[in-house]
Protein backbone atom coordinates (compact mmCIF):
# COMPACT_ATOMS: atom_id res chain seq x y z
CA UNK A 1 0.00 0.00 0.00
CA UNK A 2 2.83 2.40 0.84
CA UNK A 3 4.26 2.10 -2.69
CA UNK A 4 0.88 2.92 -4.21
CA UNK A 5 0.66 6.14 -2.17
CA UNK A 6 4.30 7.04 -2.79
CA UNK A 7 3.64 6.73 -6.53
CA UNK A 8 0.46 8.76 -6.28
CA UNK A 9 2.03 11.54 -4.20
CA UNK A 10 5.30 11.67 -6.19
CA UNK A 11 3.85 14.03 -8.79
CA UNK A 12 4.44 17.73 -8.29
CA UNK A 13 0.74 18.58 -8.20
CA UNK A 14 -1.11 18.27 -4.88
CA UNK A 15 -3.64 15.64 -5.91
CA UNK A 16 -6.20 16.65 -3.27
CA UNK A 17 -5.32 20.33 -3.54
CA UNK A 18 -3.67 22.64 -1.02
CA UNK A 19 -6.88 23.94 0.56
CA UNK A 20 -8.14 22.37 3.79
CA UNK A 21 -11.27 20.26 3.90
CA UNK A 22 -14.45 22.36 4.30
CA UNK A 23 -15.80 20.40 7.29
CA UNK A 24 -12.47 20.78 9.11
CA UNK A 25 -12.38 24.53 8.43
CA UNK A 26 -15.91 24.95 9.80
CA UNK A 27 -15.27 22.89 12.93
CA UNK A 28 -11.76 23.94 13.92
CA UNK A 29 -12.84 27.57 14.24
CA UNK A 30 -15.13 26.50 17.11
CA UNK A 31 -12.23 25.35 19.30
CA UNK A 32 -9.32 27.08 21.01
CA UNK A 33 -5.97 25.91 19.63
CA UNK A 34 -4.24 23.07 21.44
CA UNK A 35 -2.45 19.89 20.40
CA UNK A 36 -3.83 18.10 17.32
CA UNK A 37 -3.21 14.80 15.54
CA UNK A 38 -3.85 14.18 11.83
CA UNK A 39 -3.65 10.43 11.02
CA UNK A 40 -3.21 9.34 7.37
CA UNK A 41 -2.62 13.00 6.54
CA UNK A 42 -1.29 12.63 3.01
CA UNK A 43 0.05 15.83 1.46
CA UNK A 44 -0.62 17.93 4.55
CA UNK A 45 -3.34 20.37 3.51
CA UNK A 46 -5.40 19.89 6.68
CA UNK A 47 -2.50 19.70 9.14
CA UNK A 48 -0.92 22.84 7.67
CA UNK A 49 -4.23 24.70 7.84
CA UNK A 50 -4.55 23.83 11.55
CA UNK A 51 -1.00 25.04 12.15
CA UNK A 52 -1.85 28.40 10.52
CA UNK A 53 -4.64 28.67 13.10
CA UNK A 54 -2.26 28.26 16.03
CA UNK A 55 -2.53 24.51 16.66
CA UNK A 56 0.47 22.40 17.65
CA UNK A 57 0.21 19.83 14.90
CA UNK A 58 1.31 16.21 14.74
CA UNK A 59 0.59 14.09 11.67
CA UNK A 60 1.49 10.72 10.25
CA UNK A 61 1.21 8.77 7.01
CA UNK A 62 2.90 5.68 5.58
CA UNK A 63 4.11 7.58 2.50
CA UNK A 64 7.50 9.31 2.40
CA UNK A 65 6.37 11.32 -0.62
CA UNK A 66 3.35 12.56 1.35
CA UNK A 67 5.59 13.75 4.16
CA UNK A 68 7.88 15.59 1.74
CA UNK A 69 4.94 17.44 0.19
CA UNK A 70 3.39 18.23 3.57
CA UNK A 71 6.65 19.71 4.83
CA UNK A 72 7.01 21.71 1.61
CA UNK A 73 3.48 23.10 2.08
CA UNK A 74 4.21 23.97 5.71
CA UNK A 75 7.30 25.88 4.61
CA UNK A 76 5.23 27.69 1.99
CA UNK A 77 2.74 28.74 4.69
CA UNK A 78 5.49 29.57 7.23
CA UNK A 79 4.31 27.08 9.86
CA UNK A 80 5.75 23.99 11.52
CA UNK A 81 4.22 20.53 11.70
CA UNK A 82 5.62 17.38 13.30
CA UNK A 83 5.07 14.76 10.58
CA UNK A 84 6.06 11.09 11.03
CA UNK A 85 6.30 8.47 8.32
CA UNK A 86 4.77 5.41 9.96
CA UNK A 87 1.86 3.03 9.46
CA UNK A 88 -1.22 2.62 11.65
CA UNK A 89 0.01 -0.61 13.24
CA UNK A 90 3.22 0.94 14.53
CA UNK A 91 2.14 4.46 15.42
CA UNK A 92 2.34 5.30 19.12
CA UNK A 93 1.67 8.46 21.09
CA UNK A 94 1.16 9.02 24.79
CA UNK A 95 -2.31 8.31 26.11
CA UNK A 96 -4.50 11.36 26.77
CA UNK A 97 -2.21 13.69 24.87
CA UNK A 98 -4.27 15.34 22.09
CA UNK A 99 -7.03 17.95 22.31
CA UNK A 100 -8.14 17.21 18.74
CA UNK A 101 -7.84 14.27 16.34
CA UNK A 102 -8.83 14.83 12.71
CA UNK A 103 -9.67 11.97 10.33
CA UNK A 104 -10.31 13.25 6.82
CA UNK A 105 -10.83 10.41 4.30
CA UNK A 106 -8.66 8.12 6.42
CA UNK A 107 -10.00 4.79 5.15
CA UNK A 108 -7.94 1.87 6.47
CA UNK A 109 -7.89 -1.92 6.44
CA UNK A 110 -8.28 -2.35 10.20
CA UNK A 111 -10.84 0.41 10.67
CA UNK A 112 -12.27 -0.50 14.07
CA UNK A 113 -8.91 -1.32 15.64
CA UNK A 114 -7.35 1.89 14.33
CA UNK A 115 -10.25 4.08 15.44
CA UNK A 116 -10.23 2.63 18.93
CA UNK A 117 -6.46 3.10 19.17
CA UNK A 118 -6.92 6.81 18.49
CA UNK A 119 -9.37 7.22 21.36
CA UNK A 120 -6.54 6.33 23.79
CA UNK A 121 -4.45 9.22 22.44
CA UNK A 122 -7.27 11.74 23.01
CA UNK A 123 -7.48 13.77 26.23
CA UNK A 124 -10.68 13.60 28.30
CA UNK A 125 -12.85 16.36 26.84
CA UNK A 126 -10.94 16.16 23.55
CA UNK A 127 -12.65 16.13 20.17
CA UNK A 128 -12.49 13.76 17.20
CA UNK A 129 -13.57 15.06 13.79
CA UNK A 130 -14.19 12.56 11.01
CA UNK A 131 -15.23 12.89 7.39
CA UNK A 132 -15.18 9.87 5.13
CA UNK A 133 -17.01 8.20 2.31
CA UNK A 134 -20.09 6.08 2.99
CA UNK A 135 -20.72 2.73 1.34
CA UNK A 136 -23.11 4.54 -1.03
CA UNK A 137 -20.08 6.33 -2.51
CA UNK A 138 -19.62 3.36 -4.82
CA UNK A 139 -22.51 4.83 -6.86
CA UNK A 140 -20.39 7.90 -7.57
CA UNK A 141 -17.09 8.20 -9.37
CA UNK A 142 -15.79 11.13 -7.36
CA UNK A 143 -13.15 9.61 -5.08
CA UNK A 144 -12.58 7.09 -2.35
CA UNK A 145 -11.85 3.38 -2.13
CA UNK A 146 -13.54 1.06 -4.61
CA UNK A 147 -13.91 -1.72 -2.01
CA UNK A 148 -17.06 -1.54 0.10
CA UNK A 149 -15.36 -2.88 3.23
CA UNK A 150 -13.10 0.20 3.28
CA UNK A 151 -16.08 2.58 3.19
CA UNK A 152 -18.05 3.67 6.26
CA UNK A 153 -21.58 3.14 7.57
CA UNK A 154 -23.20 5.09 10.37
CA UNK A 155 -23.52 1.91 12.43
CA UNK A 156 -19.80 1.12 12.06
CA UNK A 157 -18.70 4.60 13.09
CA UNK A 158 -21.07 4.56 16.09
CA UNK A 159 -19.62 1.21 17.14
CA UNK A 160 -15.98 2.20 16.60
CA UNK A 161 -16.34 5.33 18.75
CA UNK A 162 -18.82 4.00 21.30
CA UNK A 163 -16.41 4.90 24.13
CA UNK A 164 -16.88 8.60 23.46
CA UNK A 165 -19.19 10.49 25.82
CA UNK A 166 -20.81 12.54 23.04
CA UNK A 167 -21.20 11.88 19.35
CA UNK A 168 -22.99 13.61 16.46
CA UNK A 169 -23.10 11.78 13.14
CA UNK A 170 -24.73 12.68 9.86
CA UNK A 171 -24.66 11.26 6.37
CA UNK A 172 -25.11 13.60 3.42
CA UNK A 173 -24.43 14.23 -0.23
CA UNK A 174 -21.94 17.06 -0.67
CA UNK A 175 -20.10 18.58 -3.61
CA UNK A 176 -16.38 17.88 -3.37
CA UNK A 177 -13.79 20.17 -4.93
CA UNK A 178 -10.54 18.82 -3.47
CA UNK A 179 -8.08 18.44 -6.31
CA UNK A 180 -8.50 16.06 -9.21
CA UNK A 181 -9.28 12.94 -7.17
CA UNK A 182 -12.11 14.38 -5.04
CA UNK A 183 -14.35 16.19 -7.48
CA UNK A 184 -18.15 16.14 -7.80
CA UNK A 185 -21.10 14.93 -5.74
CA UNK A 186 -20.14 12.47 -3.02
CA UNK A 187 -21.81 10.48 -0.25
CA UNK A 188 -20.05 11.22 3.04
CA UNK A 189 -20.39 10.66 6.75
CA UNK A 190 -19.35 13.38 9.20
CA UNK A 191 -18.82 12.80 12.90
CA UNK A 192 -18.02 15.08 15.82
CA UNK A 193 -17.17 13.11 18.95
CA UNK A 194 -16.09 14.12 22.45
CA UNK A 195 -14.21 11.93 24.92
Amino acid sequence: MQNIWDTRYAQEEYIYGKQANTFLKEQISLHSPGKALFPAEGEGRNAVFAATRGWEVNAFDSSFEAKNKAEKLALEKSVQINYNTIDWENVQYENNCFDLIVLIYAHTQNRQQNHQKLIKFLKPGGIILLEGFTKEQLQYNTGGPKRIELLFSKREIQSDFAQLSEMKIREEIIFLAEGELHKGNASVIRMIGKK
